[in-house]
């Protein structure tokens, strides 16, 4: 009996071990990147010659940085709501449609994975050769636009925001609707079933069955995409680079080129960590009460299954 028990104490040491093995990296990294990083940047917001500051935050409000603010937070809400309004509704009629195995649904559901098997580079390439010439010249020859010398994607034309829009839709819209279809392959035949026998189309299927259920799952892209509606770049620095400066493109991308240009030009002593540290707690303060209010209201109202 002792040696039995022996063998039982060291197999649950010995599965002990392997637990914190499997957590011990995860939590490293996030004591490292996150945990570290937000505490550096605290510090850094406040941060001066003299010391404790907040300069940093009254320089946001200048006329020197407010304006190129506002319109990069416009920017980042306009394509938010814009990529949500279309995806949302898009990705769920063809997760349906693949659910309900519609023609060619096994071969749309390939074709719809094919751009995340591709690296974003690739796409950004074949997407930017594809409208600044073959787009360009449809449309001057097609339509009489003068793109013929420009670039649909120069980032100084209206068309460009489009472009951008289209291009974060189409890269997207396969990862989202297979999520989309996979959960509503979850969805228990018996209910389709009781569903059909009570004479409901696909219509009311789909609104009163399916759409409930998948639900937890749309809440869940809702809510990550307002937490990160201020961060995201939207590929902009895989188009760009550091190119267009600060009076266009997302928040995330003017974060990104208040710390990039200076560097990218040489001038290190003039890179703004400060400046940037303090948008960003500015941001964090704003979203996440946005976020936690939008995550309570969604599992409070939102459809149940």
């Amino acid at each position: 009996m002792v040696n039995v028990n022996k063998k039982m104490t060291i197999g649950r040491k010995g599965e002990y071990a392997f637990q914190i093995g499997l957590l011990a990296w995860p939590i490293v990294q996030f004591i490292i990147f996150y945990i570290v990083v937000n505490l550096n940047s605290f510090k850094l917001a406040f941060s001066g010659a003299d010391g404790f500051t907040v300069e940093h935050f009254k320089y946001i409000f200048s006329e020197n940085m407010f304006p190129q603010v506002l319109q990069a937070l416009g920017t980042s809400l306009l394509f938010y709501v814009i990529t949500t309004v279309i995806s949302i509704p898009l990705g769920l009629l063809f997760a349906y449609y693949i659910y309900k195995k519609g023609f060619g649904g096994k071969l749309f559901r390939f074709f719809l994975f094919l751009p995340s098997i591709l690296s974003a580079m690739v796409m950004v390439v074949l997407f930017t050769g594809f409208m600044d010439i073959a787009a360009a010249d449809i449309l001057h020859d097609w339509f009489g636009a003068d793109t013929a010398d420009k670039a649909i994607l120069n980032m100084t034309q209206k068309s460009s925001y489009g472009a951008i829009i289209f291009f974060n839709l189409w890269v997207n819209f396969g990862t989202t609707t297979l999520i989309y279809s996979n959960k509503m392959g979850e969805l228990s035949p018996e209910m389709i079933e009781a569903a059909e026998l009570d004479g409901a189309n696909h219509f009311q299927e789909f609104f009163h069955v399916v759409l409930p259920f998948t639900f937890p799952t749309i809440s869940v892209f809702l809510v990550t995409g307002l937490a990160t509606i201020f961060a995201n770049q939207y590929n902009l620095f895989s188009f760009y680079g550091g190119s267009i400066g600060f009076d266009a493109g997302t928040m995330g991308y003017f974060i990104f080129n208040l710390v990039q240009a200076p560097a990218a030009a040489g001038l290190w002593d003039a890179v703004d960590f400060n400046r940037a540290s303090a948008i960003s707690i500015m941001i964090t303060m704003i979203v996440v009460p946005i976020t936690l209010t939008a995550r309570w209201a969604l599992d409070k109202y939102g459809p149940q299954d």
